[in-house]
């Protein structure tokens, strides 16, 4: 009797980023933001990402969303989420993808809630922008899942109904985290 050995299950990569690159255009010259950055991410696995002001932090992050703004331009590279490389997606196609496949968390939460559209009206916007699919949720499901998404960053239910002023700052960040959760992302 012969007995095999135990397979070990390894994750397949949620996220890889191959050789991404971007640089900046101003009348000083070429500034290369990222050159040829390489990561692998499994499911479950966290990754920091850690340097000084400017050394590219944010425009790695902006980069894999393919929100970069002029004058800066993403190069080359590869962003594969869950199979799917984000750089050869049409702009509509990437537009769903946000928040579905891969969400970003801004830094400053402040400058990233509208002031003047209610945090609830905001997450069902978001949602309703992003959603896969043709078959929507109504508005009353999507208002529960937005109140659930909020409770889940220990957020009380009645945020939904509040603007962005009548939050402290860190109810503000976690607003902008049950906005980019809400569709349980990949990335």
């Amino acid at each position: 009797m012969s007995t095999t050995p135990p397979t070990i299950m390894t994750n397949s990569p949620v996220l890889q980023v191959k050789n991404l690159q971007v640089s900046y255009y101003t009348d000083a010259g070429r500034a290369r933001a990222l050159d040829g950055v390489d990561l692998t991410l499994t499911a479950g696995e966290k990754l920091g990402l850690v340097g000084e002001s400017g050394s590219g932090k944010s425009t790695m992050a902006l980069a894999m969303m393919r929100m970069i703004k002029p004058p800066g331009r993403i190069e080359g590279g590869q962003v594969m989420v869950d199979g799917t490389d984000l750089m050869t997606l049409s702009d509509e196609t990437m537009l769903k993808a946000r928040l579905s496949k891969i969400a970003y968390l801004p830094q400053g939460a402040m400058n990233s809630l509208n002031p003047v559209t209610r945090i609830g009206a905001q997450m069902v916007d978001a949602i309703q922008a992003h959603e896969q699919g043709s078959s929507q949720a109504s508005r009353l499901e999507l208002e529960q899942r937005c109140k659930q998404t909020l409770e889940s960053v220990d957020l009380n239910s009645n945020v939904f109904r509040m603007y962005a002023h009548e939050l402290s700052g860190g109810m503000k960040q976690r607003a902008c985290i049950a906005i980019s959760v809400a569709m349980h992302p990949k990335v």
